[in-house]
């Protein structure tokens, strides 16, 4: 185990250095505009409603996003420290849990946090909208590690029976059911079942306050603006959301598959302890939980997209319980899990599905680093941005951007010769311009 293990923290701590030098080449893009352009325009409380009734009800995810700095931050510090920032809570808040559950050191729960960072950025489906992307990052990477959190100061209360962490597990469930639907179905079943196991006033309460959060969030009048209807007769949908359940289960089963010979390998103690304190049936029940999302993107008809990664590394994390009461041997093809990650993209699918294809990151980011010229990128955006901020004129044309790196976010606006694009609308409403767009060649 150690030997899989040093190979894996080496490269978790290359993966670290190397997201962290991509960070610094990081800018606002698309929707960090909106946000800043309509809190702008209305204010935080009237923007807060403007979103909640016309967009969605993640009271928490949008609120974050409406107080980024953008107008304040011509130098773009914000997009380069905040993705750093998060890495690191990530492996900080892992190195915790390791340590309130497991009995680590503080060197060892902080290797571990390395470790189920590695695995956790392999996994993502889109790394550049769950990691550089500010608006993705407060939607689905913060949650995971809000999670992170919770689980601590939960471990913490059963341990000390303390009320301090009890308030500390009520106010971060309270924020975690406005941060997105994936994250509010997975912590919702994990509060009925615990509930359920154990009848505790505090329990209780627990739930009651996801329940209610969860109402709040799911019933946003937004939501159901945004709902499209069809006109499909019934069981013509009901084939469809179903065929999309079968293929966004069966995609993450592959993926998980892949990786579970070396996630077993690098955590075979730790899962033995979990195994021990567990049975066989309640570990599926909290497997389980992982196709209450998937049921919910079946029914609203989503297939593989960021939206999943959180589905995706909580069925890593409770699957691989699940096969190590059983099949625990096959962490010796651990070997085989190594070679795979480094594979470059696999293009079995169209682009338009695209997000079915294999892809580990590992490659793009040793690409990326290798050949890249993000300091070239970076000035064309920072050009590119002051040529709107510093022209008179209320129709601009715009060169293309050149060197567009995959792992960074971006999302080029149309042409001249297109209809624009809603990157367009973000750019004209912010800089208060009637026509943006880009050279056709």
């Amino acid at each position: 185990m150690k030997f899989a293990q040093n190979i894996v923290l080496f490269l978790s701590i290359f993966l670290v250095i190397g997201l962290v030098y991509i960070a610094f080449f990081n800018v606002y893009q698309t929707d960090d505009y909106i946000f800043s352009y309509s809190t702008r325009k209305l204010g935080i409380l009237g923007n807060i409603k403007r979103f909640y009734t016309f967009w969605g009800g993640r009271y928490f995810g949008y609120t974050i996003n409406m107080l980024n700095p953008l107008s304040k931050d011509p130098g773009n510090i914000l997009p380069k420290i905040y993705p750093v920032f998060l890495f690191l809570t990530f492996i900080g808040v892992a190195a915790l849990n390791f340590k309130q559950y497991f009995g680590y050191s503080f060197k060892e729960a902080l290797i571990k946090g390395f470790l189920l960072f590695f695995f956790y950025a392999i996994l993502l489906v889109s790394l550049p909208e769950h990691f550089y992307w500010i608006t993705g990052a407060n939607i689905y990477f913060l949650p995971v590690i809000l999670s992170g959190f919770l689980l601590y100061f939960q471990g913490k209360f059963q341990e000390s029976g303390k009320k301090i962490w009890f308030y500390l597990s009520a106010v971060f469930i309270a924020v975690l059911m406005g941060s997105n639907e994936i994250v509010e179905l997975i912590l919702l079943g994990i509060l009925v079942l615990f509930y359920f196991q154990n009848r505790t006033k505090e329990n209780k309460i627990l739930l009651t306050i996801g329940f209610t959060g969860f109402l709040i969030s799911f019933l946003a009048p937004g939501n159901f603006n945004r709902m499209q209807d069809s006109s499909e007769v019934f069981y013509m949908k009901m084939i469809k959301k179903t065929g999309i359940f079968v293929v966004n289960s069966t995609y993450i089963f592959i993926k998980i598959t892949l990786l579970l010979p070396l996630f077993i390998k690098i955590f075979e103690q730790d899962l033995q302890k979990i195994i021990e304190k567990i049975s066989f049936k309640k570990a599926l029940i909290i497997w389980s939980i992982s196709f209450l999302p998937l049921l919910f993107t079946g029914f609203i008809s989503n297939t593989i997209a960021r939206q999943f990664e959180t589905i995706i590394f909580f069925y890593l994390l409770t699957f691989a319980v699940v096969v190590a009461f059983k099949f625990k041997e096959i962490k010796k093809y651990w070997w085989l899990t190594f070679i795979i990650v480094f594979l470059p993209e696999t293009t079995f699918f169209p682009p338009k599905y695209a997000n079915f294809n294999f892809d580990f990151n590992v490659n793009n980011i040793i690409k990326e680093l290798l050949h890249t010229d993000f300091v070239e990128y970076d000035k064309e955006i920072e050009n590119r941005i002051n040529t709107i901020k510093n022209s008179t004129q209320d129709s601009i044309v715009l060169d293309k951007i050149k060197n567009v790196p995959k792992i960074l976010y971006f999302d080029e606006m149309a042409s001249v010769n297109e209809e624009k694009t809603y990157v367009n609308d973000q750019l004209q409403s912010y800089f208060n311009k009637k026509y943006i767009r880009i050279k056709s060649k």
